[in-house]
């Protein structure tokens, strides 16, 4: 279930209401041109919180699907290409993952590549198995930077889920890992289609995401920012 926000000026409670209770938030620019749609998710993402930095560092980038040869080493396109990519948590490679994930649709693609959501607390994970998440050690892979950490953080507040750099060290972590595999594959996700012009809003924390298979050279093109609250 989603809502839609019609307003450019929707009032801060009324954004975050939607978002404690959906887990994200189909909004929606005035135009569907560029501008329009960079200029609502800076508007969005100043109610939100402040921004930081991607990949690149950039404040603001623009994405589109890359083939494994065209991606950056450490990301989850360097795996799987324009293959569909799986379920993860925006910025799973930091110590504390972006709370929220703006994405603005520039240019659908054609064939389009939806983007498929799945609230991890529906999943229906017991105690047991939250508690193997919080307490399980897994290696977070990042250069030299990388750290040791769990799945679920110590105040259940945000999941920590990437595939693409989460390794586990001990038997412990690959029982975790393969719990999250299997209830994230027995989930029941919503999927989102592209148009012009459409901006997701998404509790990071909350909800992760992925990318059904794309085509190379479809023109699927999303402004992304990050948000910390």
């Amino acid at each position: 279930m989603t809502m839609m926000l019609d307003k450019l000026t929707a009032p801060s409670s009324a954004l975050l209401t939607s978002l404690v209770q959906h887990g994200w938030v189909r909004h929606g620019a005035v135009g569907d041109d560029t501008e329009s749609v960079i200029g609502e998710l800076g508007r969005v993402g100043e109610i939100l919180g402040t921004r930081v930095k991607g990949r690149a560092g950039a404040l603001e980038e623009v994405i589109q699907p890359q083939a494994l040869h065209k991606a950056h080493p450490r990301s989850l396109s360097a795996q799987f290409g324009l293959k569909a990519l799986p379920f993860h948590v925006e910025l799973s490679h930091r110590p504390r993952p972006c709370r929220y994930l703006l994405l603005g649709c520039l240019d659908p693609g054609s064939p389009g590549a939806s983007t498929i959501l799945l609230d991890w607390r529906t999943l229906g994970f017991s105690s047991d198995e939250l508690h193997l998440l919080e307490a399980a050690p897994i290696l977070v892979r990042t250069g030299r930077r990388s750290f040791y950490s769990t799945l679920l953080s110590p105040d259940r507040a945000f999941l920590r889920y990437d595939p693409g750099c989460l390794e586990a060290v001990d038997g412990r972590g690959r029982a975790a890992l393969d719990i999250m595999q299997r209830r994230l594959g027995a989930g029941l996700p919503e999927i989102h289609q592209w148009r012009r012009g459409d901006i997701l809003i998404i509790d990071n924390w909350r909800t992760l995401h992925g990318r059904a298979q794309s085509d190379q050279g479809s023109g699927r093109r999303l402004a992304r920012i990050l948000i910390d609250a």
